[in-house]
Parts: C-alpha cells; sequence; structure tokens
C-alpha cells in the first residue's frame, strides 16, 4: 500500500512540477492527507438544496490542500438546466471547488429541464470555474446539439448565461432533414437562450493565449 502511495506521490510532482499555477513543492514536503475511493459528496445551498453533487473513483487530498480526482463525475444543479461534467482526471489546486483542471476525454452536457433541449461538449483539457459556472479551453472542441455539430478550437461557455464562445477556427454544420449547410468563420457566438449563432471574422486570440498559459502550466504540457 505504501508504495502505491509513493508511486502515486511521484507521479502527482511530476505532473505538477515548474508550474506558475500551484508553485513548486518537494517530495519531502508534500503528503498525503486522505484518499476515499468510490467517494461521493454534495454541496447544498443556503435552501439546503443541491447545488452541486461530485463522484469519482479515487479522490486525494495533499498536505498543501491540492486534490487530485480520478475518474470524477460532476452534477450541477440549476432552476432550469442541470450540468454533467466527466473527465479521466481533474485537479482541484486549493481543495475548495473553486477551480477545477480537467484532463483527457472531457465532457460537458448541459440540459434544459423546461424544453428538453441538450448540448454535448468534448475537448480534451478544460478549467471549470465552479462559482461562474464558466468553462475554458485552448483546445479544440466540438459542440453538439439536435441539429447541428460545431467544432473550432478555444471555447469559453458560460453555463448560466448560456453564452458560448468558439474562440477560432469555428465550423458549424447544420442538418435539416436529408439537408446539411456549412457555416465558417474565425470566431462564433452562441446565445443558447435565443438559440442563435453569430459570426465574427476576428478570433478571439487573447483570450486564447491567456486559457492557453493556464493549461499548459498547469498539466505540463505543449
Amino acid at each position: 500500500m505504501l508504495s502505491k502511495i509513493k508511486v502515486r506521490l511521484i507521479f502527482f510532482i511530476y505532473l505538477l512540477s515548474s508550474t506558475t499555477v500551484f508553485g513548486n513543492s518537494s517530495e519531502s514536503n508534500i503528503l498525503i492527507k486522505n484518499q476515499l475511493y468510490n467517494f461521493s459528496t454534495i454541496k447544498n445551498n443556503k435552501d439546503m438544496a443541491i447545488d452541486w453533487e461530485l463522484k469519482g473513483s479515487m479522490l486525494t487530498k495533499y498536505s498543501n490542500n491540492i486534490t487530485l480526482i480520478e475518474k470524477p463525475f460532476l452534477n450541477i444543479y440549476k432552476t432550469t438546466s442541470t450540468v454533467d461534467i466527466k473527465s479521466d482526471t481533474a485537479i482541484d489546486p486549493s481543495g475548495d471547488m473553486e477551480e477545477i483542471y480537467l484532463k483527457d476525454n472531457v465532457f460537458i452536457k448541459r440540459e434544459y429541464l423546461l424544453d428538453d433541449i441538450s448540448m454535448k461538449m468534448y475537448t480534451s483539457y478544460a478549467i471549470f470555474y465552479v462559482s461562474k459556472n464558466l468553462f475554458e479551453t485552448d483546445r479544440d472542441v466540438t459542440i453538439i446539439t439536435s441539429d447541428s455539430t460545431t467544432t473550432g478550437s478555444g471555447l469559453s461557455a458560460n453555463m448560466d448565461t448560456g453564452i458560448i464562445r468558439i474562440l477560432s477556427n469555428a465550423k458549424r454544420i447544420i442538418r435539416d432533414n436529408d439537408k446539411s449547410r456549412i457555416i465558417e468563420g474565425n470566431q462564433m457566438i452562441y446565445d443558447a437562450n435565443e438559440e442563435k449563432w453569430i459570426v465574427k471574422d476576428i478570433a478571439a486570440n487573447d483570450l486564447k493565449k491567456i486559457i492557453t498559459k493556464k493549461v499548459t502550466t498547469t498539466f505540463n504540457i505543449k
């Protein structure tokens, strides 16, 4: 058991070494505080309704409060919609569920309860700001709805306001019975409340660079 913990600890330190997000830590002063297997936890709001529920195959919390989650599955409950989030791995750098860094096979689904409309998003890395209900990624992303498939590079999606931005290289394929048409642009903005897409000629490169810096330093990737 101790050898397994040591292997996980060394891997975790390697994953986070030389990062500006979490800072540098040596193996000697990072300790495992606790581990949970096949866990489930919920957060209630002031009215005692469930805000979110988090499940996973394993949760490891370290002495610096960094939390590593394997096979996370997060359900967020809103008045008119629900959001489901899955990935292979997640990192919570502060341990307070404010920013969650998702890695590999990231899947996000928003479902509107009143009209039974759903939207699915797929990417490889993402940052989720829990209190803002905001997703960001600089990676390739695919968005699927009942009548369209939209792809692009980089995403900023506010699940509360319903405003979703494809930051660059946007392409939308619209399906209408047996026919389809294609819309392309450097940037696309979707208003889920109006169910309307806006195409822009200028890509949102500044925002994408900010997201890239966070993602690459967190996961030590290029």
